[in-house]
Protein backbone atom coordinates (compact mmCIF):
# COMPACT_ATOMS: atom_id res chain seq x y z
CA UNK A 1 0.00 0.00 0.00
CA UNK A 2 1.21 3.34 -0.88
CA UNK A 3 4.57 1.61 -2.43
CA UNK A 4 3.88 2.61 -6.04
CA UNK A 5 3.46 6.03 -7.96
CA UNK A 6 0.34 6.22 -9.76
CA UNK A 7 1.14 6.50 -13.64
CA UNK A 8 1.86 7.68 -16.12
CA UNK A 9 3.80 11.06 -14.28
CA UNK A 10 2.32 10.01 -10.68
CA UNK A 11 3.10 10.44 -6.84
CA UNK A 12 2.22 8.24 -4.23
CA UNK A 13 -1.41 8.34 -2.73
CA UNK A 14 -0.04 9.51 0.28
CA UNK A 15 1.54 12.52 -1.19
CA UNK A 16 -1.68 13.02 -3.35
CA UNK A 17 -3.55 13.49 -0.69
CA UNK A 18 -1.37 15.57 1.84
CA UNK A 19 -0.03 17.88 -0.72
CA UNK A 20 -2.91 18.65 -3.72
CA UNK A 21 -5.55 20.15 -1.10
CA UNK A 22 -6.16 23.37 -2.32
CA UNK A 23 -4.50 22.99 -5.61
CA UNK A 24 -6.99 23.49 -7.70
CA UNK A 25 -5.12 23.75 -11.30
CA UNK A 26 -3.12 20.96 -10.89
CA UNK A 27 -6.07 18.90 -10.00
CA UNK A 28 -7.84 20.47 -12.87
CA UNK A 29 -5.06 19.47 -15.22
CA UNK A 30 -3.68 16.19 -13.97
CA UNK A 31 -6.05 13.37 -15.89
CA UNK A 32 -4.27 10.58 -14.40
CA UNK A 33 -4.64 10.61 -10.52
CA UNK A 34 -8.60 10.01 -10.32
CA UNK A 35 -8.22 6.45 -11.15
CA UNK A 36 -6.01 5.59 -8.67
CA UNK A 37 -7.99 7.59 -5.98
CA UNK A 38 -11.21 6.22 -6.90
CA UNK A 39 -10.57 2.16 -8.61
CA UNK A 40 -13.18 0.33 -10.15
CA UNK A 41 -13.91 -2.84 -11.72
CA UNK A 42 -13.81 -0.78 -15.04
CA UNK A 43 -11.37 0.13 -16.99
CA UNK A 44 -11.24 3.74 -17.80
CA UNK A 45 -9.20 6.08 -19.97
CA UNK A 46 -6.47 5.35 -18.22
CA UNK A 47 -4.68 2.06 -19.13
CA UNK A 48 -2.39 2.23 -16.46
CA UNK A 49 -4.79 1.85 -13.83
CA UNK A 50 -6.05 -1.88 -14.53
CA UNK A 51 -9.73 -2.60 -13.56
CA UNK A 52 -10.03 -4.09 -9.75
CA UNK A 53 -11.03 -7.71 -8.90
CA UNK A 54 -13.39 -8.72 -6.84
CA UNK A 55 -11.04 -10.13 -4.25
CA UNK A 56 -9.26 -6.70 -4.58
CA UNK A 57 -12.54 -5.13 -3.53
CA UNK A 58 -12.86 -7.52 -0.68
CA UNK A 59 -9.45 -6.67 0.87
CA UNK A 60 -10.03 -2.88 0.29
CA UNK A 61 -13.41 -2.90 1.51
CA UNK A 62 -11.42 -4.61 4.94
CA UNK A 63 -8.59 -2.80 5.15
CA UNK A 64 -8.64 -0.08 7.21
CA UNK A 65 -6.11 1.83 6.07
CA UNK A 66 -7.39 1.96 2.60
CA UNK A 67 -10.85 2.96 4.01
CA UNK A 68 -9.24 6.28 5.78
CA UNK A 69 -7.53 6.59 2.22
CA UNK A 70 -10.86 6.65 -0.17
CA UNK A 71 -12.33 9.24 3.14
CA UNK A 72 -9.26 11.24 2.68
CA UNK A 73 -9.84 11.04 -1.09
CA UNK A 74 -13.51 12.12 -0.89
CA UNK A 75 -12.55 15.12 0.81
CA UNK A 76 -9.99 16.44 -1.70
CA UNK A 77 -12.33 16.24 -4.31
CA UNK A 78 -14.84 17.39 -2.65
CA UNK A 79 -13.08 20.51 -1.64
CA UNK A 80 -12.22 21.12 -5.10
CA UNK A 81 -15.89 20.71 -6.08
CA UNK A 82 -16.35 23.45 -3.65
CA UNK A 83 -18.36 20.85 -1.45
CA UNK A 84 -17.98 19.98 2.47
CA UNK A 85 -19.34 17.40 4.50
CA UNK A 86 -21.62 18.24 7.52
CA UNK A 87 -23.10 16.40 10.66
CA UNK A 88 -22.16 14.48 13.07
CA UNK A 89 -21.14 11.11 11.04
CA UNK A 90 -20.01 13.62 7.98
CA UNK A 91 -22.08 12.18 5.53
CA UNK A 92 -24.70 14.97 4.12
CA UNK A 93 -22.66 18.01 1.81
CA UNK A 94 -23.41 21.26 1.49
CA UNK A 95 -21.97 24.19 -0.37
CA UNK A 96 -18.45 25.62 0.37
CA UNK A 97 -17.64 29.48 0.91
CA UNK A 98 -16.13 29.25 -2.63
CA UNK A 99 -18.74 27.45 -4.61
CA UNK A 100 -19.43 30.61 -6.95
CA UNK A 101 -15.74 30.15 -9.10
CA UNK A 102 -15.74 25.89 -8.47
CA UNK A 103 -19.10 26.10 -9.76
CA UNK A 104 -17.83 28.16 -12.96
CA UNK A 105 -15.14 25.29 -13.28
CA UNK A 106 -17.39 22.59 -12.94
CA UNK A 107 -19.65 24.02 -15.79
CA UNK A 108 -16.50 25.01 -18.16
CA UNK A 109 -14.68 21.69 -17.89
CA UNK A 110 -17.29 19.24 -18.21
CA UNK A 111 -14.48 16.27 -18.00
CA UNK A 112 -15.26 16.43 -14.32
CA UNK A 113 -18.42 15.13 -14.99
CA UNK A 114 -16.65 11.48 -15.56
CA UNK A 115 -14.62 12.57 -12.29
CA UNK A 116 -17.89 12.92 -10.52
CA UNK A 117 -19.98 9.58 -11.79
CA UNK A 118 -16.25 7.46 -10.94
CA UNK A 119 -16.56 8.72 -7.35
CA UNK A 120 -19.79 7.77 -6.80
CA UNK A 121 -19.29 4.52 -8.32
CA UNK A 122 -16.12 3.36 -6.21
CA UNK A 123 -17.28 4.62 -3.15
CA UNK A 124 -20.44 2.27 -3.97
CA UNK A 125 -18.10 -0.26 -4.77
CA UNK A 126 -15.54 0.13 -2.19
CA UNK A 127 -17.71 -0.27 1.53
CA UNK A 128 -18.84 4.18 1.76
CA UNK A 129 -22.54 3.62 -0.33
CA UNK A 130 -23.69 5.74 2.24
CA UNK A 131 -22.11 8.63 0.73
CA UNK A 132 -23.49 8.38 -2.70
CA UNK A 133 -27.13 9.46 -2.07
CA UNK A 134 -26.06 12.56 -0.52
CA UNK A 135 -23.69 13.65 -2.91
CA UNK A 136 -25.81 13.14 -5.99
CA UNK A 137 -29.11 14.93 -4.10
CA UNK A 138 -26.86 17.93 -3.72
CA UNK A 139 -25.98 17.84 -7.35
CA UNK A 140 -29.55 17.58 -8.07
CA UNK A 141 -30.70 20.28 -6.11
CA UNK A 142 -28.06 22.60 -7.32
CA UNK A 143 -29.49 21.94 -11.06
CA UNK A 144 -33.14 21.51 -10.45
CA UNK A 145 -33.28 23.89 -7.62
CA UNK A 146 -30.81 26.65 -7.69
CA UNK A 147 -30.61 26.40 -11.43
CA UNK A 148 -26.70 25.44 -11.19
CA UNK A 149 -24.56 23.94 -12.83
CA UNK A 150 -26.56 23.15 -15.61
CA UNK A 151 -23.86 21.29 -18.10
CA UNK A 152 -23.87 18.86 -15.75
CA UNK A 153 -27.65 18.06 -15.71
CA UNK A 154 -27.44 14.95 -18.48
CA UNK A 155 -24.39 13.38 -16.59
CA UNK A 156 -26.39 13.76 -13.39
CA UNK A 157 -29.94 11.99 -14.66
CA UNK A 158 -27.83 9.20 -16.96
CA UNK A 159 -24.99 8.41 -14.54
CA UNK A 160 -24.98 10.03 -10.75
CA UNK A 161 -28.41 8.61 -10.07
CA UNK A 162 -28.22 5.20 -11.61
CA UNK A 163 -24.91 4.24 -9.72
CA UNK A 164 -26.54 4.75 -6.54
CA UNK A 165 -26.48 0.99 -5.11
CA UNK A 166 -28.81 1.27 -2.79
CA UNK A 167 -32.60 0.88 -4.47
CA UNK A 168 -34.57 2.75 -1.72
CA UNK A 169 -32.15 6.25 -2.05
CA UNK A 170 -32.50 5.22 -5.40
CA UNK A 171 -35.71 5.58 -5.93
CA UNK A 172 -36.27 8.23 -3.75
CA UNK A 173 -33.79 10.34 -5.68
CA UNK A 174 -35.78 9.55 -8.58
CA UNK A 175 -39.01 11.12 -6.99
CA UNK A 176 -37.19 14.22 -6.21
CA UNK A 177 -36.05 14.52 -9.80
CA UNK A 178 -39.82 14.30 -10.85
CA UNK A 179 -41.07 16.55 -8.29
CA UNK A 180 -38.72 19.19 -9.15
CA UNK A 181 -39.06 19.09 -12.72
CA UNK A 182 -43.15 19.48 -12.64
CA UNK A 183 -42.41 22.17 -9.74
CA UNK A 184 -40.55 24.11 -12.11
CA UNK A 185 -42.78 23.57 -15.38
CA UNK A 186 -45.63 24.68 -12.93
CA UNK A 187 -43.83 27.86 -12.00
CA UNK A 188 -42.81 28.54 -15.43
CA UNK A 189 -46.41 28.40 -16.97
CA UNK A 190 -48.58 29.84 -14.18
CA UNK A 191 -48.35 33.15 -15.75
CA UNK A 192 -49.63 31.58 -18.91
CA UNK A 193 -53.32 30.99 -17.80
CA UNK A 194 -53.15 33.88 -15.29
CA UNK A 195 -52.55 35.86 -17.83
CA UNK A 196 -55.58 34.68 -19.98
CA UNK A 197 -58.19 36.23 -16.98
CA UNK A 198 -59.27 39.17 -17.63
CA UNK A 199 -57.73 40.71 -14.43
CA UNK A 200 -55.22 39.29 -11.93
CA UNK A 201 -56.67 36.42 -9.85
CA UNK A 202 -55.83 39.18 -6.87
CA UNK A 203 -59.14 40.78 -8.19
CA UNK A 204 -61.10 38.16 -6.42
CA UNK A 205 -61.06 37.79 -1.97
CA UNK A 206 -60.66 34.47 -1.26
CA UNK A 207 -63.71 33.27 0.89
CA UNK A 208 -62.91 29.68 1.88
CA UNK A 209 -66.44 28.00 4.08
CA UNK A 210 -65.72 26.32 7.39
CA UNK A 211 -65.73 23.03 5.90
CA UNK A 212 -62.83 23.85 2.92
CA UNK A 213 -60.96 25.49 5.71
CA UNK A 214 -61.51 22.19 7.96
CA UNK A 215 -60.02 20.24 4.39
CA UNK A 216 -57.61 22.27 3.75
CA UNK A 217 -56.06 22.25 7.51
CA UNK A 218 -55.24 18.72 7.03
CA UNK A 219 -53.64 19.37 3.08
CA UNK A 220 -49.97 20.25 2.57
CA UNK A 221 -49.91 23.61 1.59
CA UNK A 222 -50.08 27.20 2.76
CA UNK A 223 -52.24 30.41 2.95
CA UNK A 224 -50.23 32.83 0.71
CA UNK A 225 -50.39 36.59 1.73
CA UNK A 226 -52.71 37.45 -0.86
CA UNK A 227 -55.40 34.87 1.36
CA UNK A 228 -55.39 32.40 -1.23
CA UNK A 229 -54.07 28.52 -0.04
CA UNK A 230 -51.25 27.20 -2.36
CA UNK A 231 -50.80 23.10 -2.12
CA UNK A 232 -47.76 21.56 -2.08
CA UNK A 233 -48.16 21.32 -6.14
CA UNK A 234 -48.52 24.88 -5.80
CA UNK A 235 -52.01 24.81 -7.33
CA UNK A 236 -54.05 27.45 -5.73
CA UNK A 237 -57.44 26.69 -4.53
CA UNK A 238 -60.30 28.11 -5.85
CA UNK A 239 -63.37 28.56 -3.21
CA UNK A 240 -67.09 26.66 -4.35
CA UNK A 241 -67.97 29.91 -4.33
CA UNK A 242 -65.61 31.84 -6.43
CA UNK A 243 -64.49 29.07 -8.98
CA UNK A 244 -67.63 29.45 -11.62
CA UNK A 245 -67.02 33.27 -11.96
CA UNK A 246 -63.62 32.82 -12.37
CA UNK A 247 -64.12 30.16 -14.97
CA UNK A 248 -66.70 32.04 -16.80
CA UNK A 249 -63.86 34.52 -16.70
CA UNK A 250 -61.15 32.41 -18.35
CA UNK A 251 -63.93 31.43 -20.97
CA UNK A 252 -63.99 35.11 -22.00
CA UNK A 253 -60.81 34.72 -23.17
CA UNK A 254 -60.74 31.58 -24.75
CA UNK A 255 -64.25 30.85 -25.32
CA UNK A 256 -62.79 26.72 -25.18
CA UNK A 257 -65.16 24.00 -24.36
CA UNK A 258 -65.60 21.99 -21.23
CA UNK A 259 -62.38 19.72 -21.91
CA UNK A 260 -60.07 22.75 -23.07
CA UNK A 261 -60.66 24.60 -19.97
CA UNK A 262 -60.33 21.80 -17.67
CA UNK A 263 -56.62 21.13 -19.04
CA UNK A 264 -56.40 24.98 -18.70
CA UNK A 265 -56.74 25.07 -15.10
CA UNK A 266 -55.76 21.77 -13.85
CA UNK A 267 -52.54 22.46 -13.55
CA UNK A 268 -52.63 25.81 -11.59
CA UNK A 269 -55.57 25.30 -9.97
CA UNK A 270 -57.69 23.14 -7.31
CA UNK A 271 -61.50 23.52 -8.53
CA UNK A 272 -64.00 21.83 -6.62
CA UNK A 273 -65.96 20.30 -9.18
CA UNK A 274 -64.44 21.65 -12.39
CA UNK A 275 -65.93 18.93 -14.56
CA UNK A 276 -69.06 20.27 -13.71
CA UNK A 277 -68.36 24.09 -13.84
CA UNK A 278 -66.60 23.73 -17.19
CA UNK A 279 -69.82 21.69 -18.89
CA UNK A 280 -72.20 24.29 -17.49
CA UNK A 281 -70.37 27.38 -18.61
CA UNK A 282 -69.73 25.79 -21.92
CA UNK A 283 -73.31 24.76 -22.33
CA UNK A 284 -73.97 28.31 -21.78
CA UNK A 285 -72.38 29.21 -24.96
CA UNK A 286 -74.08 27.84 -27.72
CA UNK A 287 -72.06 29.54 -30.61
CA UNK A 288 -69.13 28.49 -28.90
CA UNK A 289 -70.07 24.99 -28.79
CA UNK A 290 -71.11 24.81 -32.21
CA UNK A 291 -68.11 26.50 -33.43
CA UNK A 292 -65.08 24.88 -31.81
CA UNK A 293 -63.56 22.03 -33.42
CA UNK A 294 -62.62 18.64 -32.00
CA UNK A 295 -59.70 19.01 -30.17
CA UNK A 296 -56.67 16.88 -32.03
CA UNK A 297 -56.72 15.12 -34.80
CA UNK A 298 -59.02 12.02 -35.42
CA UNK A 299 -56.91 9.38 -36.72
CA UNK A 300 -58.32 5.85 -38.37
CA UNK A 301 -57.69 2.79 -36.82
CA UNK A 302 -54.83 1.34 -36.90
CA UNK A 303 -52.64 4.22 -37.26
CA UNK A 304 -49.86 5.73 -34.98
CA UNK A 305 -49.67 8.24 -32.96
CA UNK A 306 -46.03 10.02 -33.31
CA UNK A 307 -44.25 11.71 -30.50
CA UNK A 308 -43.84 15.39 -31.13
CA UNK A 309 -39.84 14.85 -29.70
CA UNK A 310 -37.93 11.68 -28.62
CA UNK A 311 -39.11 9.62 -25.93
CA UNK A 312 -42.01 11.77 -25.55
CA UNK A 313 -44.20 9.14 -26.84
CA UNK A 314 -43.99 5.58 -25.49
CA UNK A 315 -45.30 2.01 -26.94
CA UNK A 316 -45.28 -0.23 -24.51
CA UNK A 317 -45.48 -3.99 -24.28
CA UNK A 318 -44.09 -7.18 -22.25
CA UNK A 319 -42.93 -10.28 -24.40
CA UNK A 320 -42.20 -13.76 -23.08
CA UNK A 321 -38.54 -14.38 -22.41
CA UNK A 322 -37.44 -18.42 -21.68
CA UNK A 323 -37.19 -18.44 -17.82
CA UNK A 324 -33.63 -17.20 -16.78
CA UNK A 325 -32.79 -16.82 -12.77
CA UNK A 326 -36.42 -15.39 -12.25
CA UNK A 327 -36.90 -13.21 -14.75
CA UNK A 328 -39.39 -14.44 -17.02
CA UNK A 329 -40.30 -11.41 -19.29
CA UNK A 330 -39.29 -8.85 -21.06
CA UNK A 331 -40.66 -5.02 -20.81
CA UNK A 332 -40.12 -3.36 -24.52
CA UNK A 333 -40.45 0.81 -24.52
CA UNK A 334 -40.24 1.92 -28.07
CA UNK A 335 -40.23 5.73 -28.93
CA UNK A 336 -42.54 6.33 -31.37
CA UNK A 337 -41.03 9.24 -32.98
CA UNK A 338 -37.70 7.65 -33.21
CA UNK A 339 -37.91 4.35 -33.37
CA UNK A 340 -35.46 3.60 -30.47
CA UNK A 341 -36.02 0.59 -28.29
CA UNK A 342 -35.20 -0.10 -24.86
CA UNK A 343 -35.63 -3.42 -23.01
CA UNK A 344 -35.64 -4.37 -19.32
CA UNK A 345 -35.84 -8.11 -18.23
CA UNK A 346 -38.92 -8.25 -15.74
CA UNK A 347 -40.06 -11.05 -13.07
CA UNK A 348 -43.77 -9.85 -13.67
CA UNK A 349 -46.06 -8.14 -16.29
CA UNK A 350 -47.67 -6.23 -13.53
CA UNK A 351 -48.39 -2.70 -13.57
CA UNK A 352 -45.30 -1.92 -10.95
CA UNK A 353 -42.47 -3.60 -13.05
CA UNK A 354 -43.87 -0.91 -15.99
CA UNK A 355 -43.93 1.89 -12.67
CA UNK A 356 -40.76 0.91 -11.83
CA UNK A 357 -38.88 1.27 -14.99
CA UNK A 358 -40.47 4.41 -15.81
CA UNK A 359 -39.58 5.88 -12.44
CA UNK A 360 -35.63 4.17 -12.28
CA UNK A 361 -34.53 4.41 -15.89
CA UNK A 362 -36.56 6.45 -18.78
CA UNK A 363 -37.82 9.65 -16.87
CA UNK A 364 -34.39 10.02 -14.64
CA UNK A 365 -32.69 10.41 -18.09
CA UNK A 366 -35.57 11.53 -20.83
CA UNK A 367 -38.20 13.02 -18.30
CA UNK A 368 -41.38 12.69 -18.59
CA UNK A 369 -42.88 10.92 -21.54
Amino acid sequence: MNKRRFAPQGEFIEDVLCHWYGEYELLEKHHSYIQWLFPLREQGRNEHAKPLTISEIEIMKNTAEIQHRLRRAYKLMLNFFSVKLVGEEEIEVIRDSNFSTRFSNLNTNTHNNLRITRIVKSMGELGAAQYQAPLVKFFLKEILVEDQLQNMKGSALKYFLPAVKNDHERDALSEYVLKHRISKNTKRLLPVVTSLLPTPITHWTPAYSEKEKKWLSEEPGEYREDGWYQLENERIVLPATLAPEIVQALHSRTHGGKTAMEQQLEPYFYVPGVTAICKAIAHQYVTCATNNPRQGIVRPPGILSVGLSPMSSLQIDFTVLPPCKGYKYLLVLACTLTGWVEAYPTRTEKTAEVVRCLMREIIPRYGLP
